[in-house]
């Protein structure tokens, strides 16, 4: 390639860079569909041509199934997994060892130029550790730079929610709570959580378009929204107050090209 060839390459990534940026959660219960899962990753494929996106996942059902295959119980605490060491070493086996490269290379298959990583990975996700729930870590400082450099450079991080401890402890993380953190240190433009429900449903079992973050507590005391919803509402209210521009729950089998959710935003002034 002649340097001018050379110089424009730069210059196009250079301006897609400078673009927006769209984080989004893969949900673990959608890793389960097929159908989904390829038309997920056709479509991000897609739209990495335009846009810079992260993409951050779980994966329950694939810890679920090694933790059996190794004749292992999974705990839960209040909802949450308890991961003990021996645990650990699965949810990592699945989430990195798997998911990740499911992902990453379907991604690739589809003309994406991926990157799977871990958020131990340059410290990119630094944790404190939630001791009732054992190795597990909750997000206190997300370093950019890794992620920055393989943004910049033109590539799309697939990021397994792994993470470490200031002292370099490994440990699981509620992927949902990442993608929130990382969208957050990023401002990004929007934030999708790609789950196997429509969106937020009101009474009627009917999606709520639009939410106002002003009217999460009402919904919450009214008992709209109810159960495992409200720490994923309260976390999408916090990524908008922070920052992110616009944060969707929305049925991953619907795609992201044309989503089908909630929209949770600032009131408009």
């Amino acid at each position: 390639m002649c340097v001018a060839g050379l110089q424009e390459t730069q210059n196009i990534e250079q301006v897609k860079y400078m673009k927006t940026l769209m984080v989004v959660k893969f949900g673990g219960s959608l890793t389960k569909s097929p159908l989904a899962q390829s038309k997920f990753l056709e479509e991000l494929a897609l739209i990495s041509r335009k846009q810079n996106i992260i993409l951050v996942h779980g994966g329950g059902p694939e810890v679920n199934a090694l933790l059996e295959k190794f004749a292992m119980e999974s705990k839960f605490v209040d909802g949450l997994r308890f991961t003990d060491a021996d645990t650990l070493g699965i949810v990592e086996m699945a989430l990195s060892g798997k998911v990740n490269r499911v992902l990453t290379t379907g991604l690739i298959k589809n003309g994406a130029n991926a990157v799977g990583i871990s958020g131990k990975d340059g410290k990119s996700v630094v944790c404190r550790q939630v001791e009732r729930l054992g190795f597990v870590g909750e997000p206190v400082k997300i370093n950019r730079k890794l992620i920055d450099i393989l943004i910049k450079a033109g590539f799309l991080p697939v990021i397994a929610s792994i993470a470490a401890d200031a002292e370099g402890n490994v440990v699981n993380v509620n992927a949902d709570t990442l993608a929130a953190s990382i969208a957050a240190a990023f401002k990004a433009q929007k934030l999708i959580f790609l789950t196997d429900v429509a969106g937020v449903l009101d009474k009627n079992k009917n999606t709520i378009k639009e939410i106002k973050i002003e009217e999460i507590n009402s919904l919450i005391k009214d008992e709209t929204i109810t159960g495992g919803m409200i720490p994923k509402i309260r976390g999408c209210a916090e990524s908008v107050k922070k920052g992110v521009k616009e944060v969707w729950i929305a049925e991953g089998i619907s795609g992201i090209q044309k989503i089908n959710g909630t929209v949770i935003k600032k009131r408009d002034r």
